[in-house]
C-alpha cells in the first residue's frame, strides 16, 4: 500500500529533511519512469488507512502537522479529515520527481510540490472565468451605447489567484535559496544547499501534463529567484520584481548571492578575489546589501564590518551601492522609496499603479512581509 504525501505536507517533510541531520541524498527517488498513480487499491485512500499504515512513519520524519495531504489517483478515493486530506492527482508522475522515505511512503520532490501548489483550482477557476466573462459582457454593453467607461474591478477571487500564485513562487525561491523555513514558532535555518533550481522545476513541471496546472507552475517558474540566502531576502526580492499587475513594482529582476570575481584588483582597492553582493544587477552594475538585524546579532559585529568592506569594493570598482535596513523595509512607503531609488540607478522608471494596481500592492507586501517577519528582521 502507498501513501503520496503532497502539497504543503511535502513541503513541510521537504524543509525538515534538507534541513536536518535526515537529509536527502540517501533517499531513493520514485517512480523509475514517467508513470500515473497506481490504482486505488494500492493506495493509500482513507482516514482509518492513514492513522494504520502511515501515521507513525511520518511522524518518525518529524511530519506531525494533521491533516496530512496525500494524492490518490480517482475522485471516488477523495476524503478530508482530522488526520488527511486527500487530493485527486490524475496527471503524469515524472520519473524520479518522489522521495522514498520508508517502505511505501513518498513524498512530493520539490518540483512537484510547486507543479501541485499551481494545479488546477476547481472552483475558484470557474468562478473567476465566469466573472470575467461578466466583466468582458459589461465592456460590450457600455460599447453599444457609445460609452468610453470602463468598470474598476479587483474581484476578490481574482486577488486569490493571485495570492496562490505568489505563495507557491515564495516556496520556488526557498527550494532554489540556502535557508528553509523553521515550523510554526521555530527559526529558519541557514546556509544550506539548494534542493532544485530554476530550470529542473520547469523541465518537471512541463512533463505532469494538466494544461491549466502546467502553465500556472511555469509561470511561478518565471517569477521565481534562485540564491535567495533569507526568506526577507526573498520578500524584498519579489516585492520588487513582481509584475505591477500583481502587486509588485516590476523591476527587472536581480542575481541574488552571486560571486563577482575582483581578482584583478587584489592588492588595489581589493583585499580578496570574490566577493558576493545580496542583490545584483549585472549589465546595470548596480547591487543592493540587505541588512538583516536578526542575521547580524547572530554574525555579530565582524559580521558588519565584512559587509562594509565588500560594499566598499564594489564602490570602488564602479558599482552603485544601495544599501536597505530592517526599518526600510519594515514599510510599504520605504520599499516604495527603494523601489524608486533602485529605478533611478537602474535607469528605468517605475510604472505607475492604477488604483487597482495600487490596492494589490497593500495585499501583496501584507502577505510577503507579515508583521512577525517585520519585528524579527
Amino acid at each position: 500500500m502507498y501513501a503520496f504525501v503532497s502539497h504543503e505536507s511535502a513541503c513541510a517533510a521537504l524543509r525538515l529533511l534538507s534541513s536536518s541531520g535526515l537529509g536527502m541524498e540517501g533517499l531513493n527517488r520514485w517512480p523509475a519512469a514517467a508513470r500515473r498513480l497506481p490504482p486505488v487499491t494500492e493506495c493509500l485512500s482513507g482516514q482509518r488507512d492513514f492513522r494504520r499504515d502511515a501515521d507513525a512513519a511520518l511522524v518518525g520524519v518529524g511530519v506531525t502537522d494533521r491533516p496530512i495531504d496525500l494524492l490518490v489517483p480517482e475522485r471516488r478515493a477523495r476524503s478530508s479529515g482530522k488526520t488527511a486530506r486527500f487530493h485527486l492527482w490524475s496527471r503524469v508522475i515524472p520519473a524520479g520527481s518522489m522521495l522514498e522515505v520508508g517502505p511505501g511512503l513518498l513524498i512530493s520532490g520539490p518540483e512537484l510540490i510547486i507543479a501541485q501548489l499551481c494545479g488546477a483550482q476547481g472552483k475558484l477557476d470557474a468562478l473567476l472565468d465566469a466573472h470575467v466573462d461578466a466583466v468582458r459582457a459589461e465592456v460590450r454593453a457600455l460599447a453599444d451605447f457609445g460609452l468610453d467607461e470602463r468598470p474598476v474591478v479587483d474581484h476578490p477571487l481574482e486577488w486569490e489567484r493571485i495570492r496562490r500564485l505568489v505563495a507557491a513562487v515564495t516556496v520556488a525561491c526557498e527550494f532554489a535559496g540556502t535557508y528553509r523555513l523553521g515550523r510554526m514558532g521555530e527559526e529558519a535555518t541557514y546556509h544550506l544547499r539548494p534542493i532544485t533550481n530554476i530550470d529542473s522545476l520547469r523541465r518537471v513541471i512541463a512533463q505532469t501534463g494538466e494544461p491549466q496546472g502546467t502553465q500556472r507552475a511555469l509561470h511561478a517558474c518565471e517569477l521565481a529567484l534562485e540564491g535567495a540566502a533569507s526568506p526577507l531576502e526573498t520578500s524584498l526580492a519579489l516585492m520588487l520584481t513582481l509584475p505591477v499587475d500583481y502587486g509588485g513594482f516590476g523591476l527587472e529582476k536581480p542575481l541574488l548571492n552571486c560571486p563577482v570575481d575582483v581578482s584583478r584588483s587584489r592588492g588595489g582597492v581589493s583585499d580578496r578575489d570574490v566577493v558576493t553582493p545580496d542583490f545584483l544587477w549585472v549589465a546595470a552594475r548596480v547591487a543592493l546589501e540587505y541588512d538583516s538585524a536578526a542575521y547580524h546579532d547572530r554574525a555579530g559585529k565582524g559580521r558588519r564590518e565584512e559587509d562594509a568592506v565588500r560594499a566598499n569594493i564594489l564602490a570602488a570598482l564602479g558599482y552603485r551601492v544601495l544599501r536597505a535596513t530592517p526599518g526600510v523595509i519594515r514599510s510599504l512607503a520605504g520599499v516604495s522609496l527603494l523601489a524608486r531609488q533602485l529605478a533611478c540607478a537602474l535607469g528605468c522608471e517605475l510604472a505607475v499603479p492604477t488604483p487597482v494596481q495600487d490596492l494589490r500592492r497593500r495585499k501583496l507586501y501584507a502577505q510577503l512581509m507579515p508583521r512577525l517577519e517585520r519585528d524579527g528582521t
